[in-house]
């Protein structure tokens, strides 16, 4: 126990300020000193706790793998630090004092909670508890991230992820204010005040139903200017014409255009309807393709689709942040590998 009484009695006598300055250094000195004096070392505590659970000092000692020599010192040193006995010596070991039972109760309360310190922080090591936010452009719903979340469960088990559809301006603004972990954007322009992760520039390719009279012969590669009175399906008509390189294919698209679904996703599924032919990105495409046997072709000069990978900015990500974005990343990749269209996806990481 703290014996106040040992401590140098606290008397504050008249004195000039620089020699009030010393006596309160000298005293906070001497506190300290004697708080050290009664610390309790780790060890000591351990060697304790072990005679207390085994009984004895030779069980105690094969218990830590140690030497009894070593116990009893340790036992010493902590019933001198305490300044009362701990245990009652006999032939057939030792019997713990009422007080080494008030203070054992406080020992075990302490070691189970690092345990419980322990415990967590392997959970932490094995993701358990994990919360992801992801914010995502249309572009990466369908496949990319179910895929990713399901490469997640398989390696390591259970996570909880939320997963926002939304614009690029919004998943830009949640990420750079830290409310989403990681983005999957498709912007316009650079992007400044977040990480950018990984990037694929890719272009965007024609959709339709199997065997379209707009899609020409087969095999050949999509002509705007040869499709006919085939309603062009558009993914947002102001996004596209800003992305068109190529002045004449935006005049044409402009001229051509006869439903505007938004996003590729909506205008995918007005295609498939028997709409028209839809411009869409190269991951709605792969999905369609695959999900709903529609047939996609490449444009000429067709404009770029970007695909960027972002997280928040001069901030270390978690690890499950990084493991995540590691397994999107892959899923991106395998769909582009995987196009039957041959596809080539330029892919920028940083």
């Amino acid at each position: 126990m703290f014996e106040p009484s040992s401590c140098p009695p606290l008397e504050l006598p008249k004195k000039s300020t620089s020699q009030l300055s010393r006596l309160i250094r000298s005293w906070m000195y001497d506190i300290i000193v004697c708080y050290r004096s009664v610390m309790l070392g780790f060890r000591e505590i351990e060697a304790f706790r072990a005679v207390m659970e085994c009984g004895s000092i030779s069980a105690a000692a094969r218990m830590l793998a140690t030497s009894q020599p070593n116990v009893t010192r340790l036992i010493a040193v902590l019933q001198r630090r305490v300044s009362y006995p701990l245990f009652i010596r006999h032939s057939r070991g030792v019997t713990p004092t009422p007080e080494a039972e008030m203070l054992f109760a406080e020992v075990d309360r302490s070691f189970n909670g690092l345990t419980e310190i322990e415990r967590a922080a392997q959970e932490i090591g094995e993701y358990k508890g994990t919360q992801i936010t992801l914010g995502t452009v249309s572009a990466a719903v369908s496949q990319v991230i179910p895929k990713a979340v399901s490469a997640w469960q398989k390696a390591v088990g259970d996570i909880s992820i939320t997963v926002e559809l939304r614009g690029t301006q919004g998943i830009f603004h949640w990420v750079r204010t830290r409310r989403f972990d990681l983005g999957l954007v498709s912007p316009l322009g650079e992007m400044r005040d977040v990480n950018v992760v990984a990037r694929w520039r890719m272009p965007y390719v024609a959709l339709g139903a199997t065997r379209h009279p707009g899609f020409g012969e087969t095999g050949k590669l999509f002509d705007i200017a040869n499709s006919g009175d085939t309603p062009l399906i558009v993914p947002g008509m102001g996004y596209i014409l800003a992305l068109c390189e190529d002045t004449l294919l935006a005049r044409m698209i402009r001229k051509k255009r006869s439903i505007d679904g938004y996003i590729s996703l909506t205008a995918a599924h007005l295609a498939m309807a028997g709409l028209g032919i839809a411009l869409v990105d190269p991951f709605t495409a792969h999905y369609f393709e695959g999900a709903f046997d529609a047939e996609v072709r490449k444009w000429n000069n067709a404009p770029l689709f970007d695909l960027v990978l972002i997280a928040p900015p001069d901030q270390a990500r978690s690890r499950a942040s990084v493991r995540l974005g590691e397994m999107l990343i892959s899923e991106i990749e395998d769909v582009i590998s995987s196009c039957s269209w041959n596809l080539a996806g330029n892919r920028q990481t940083t």
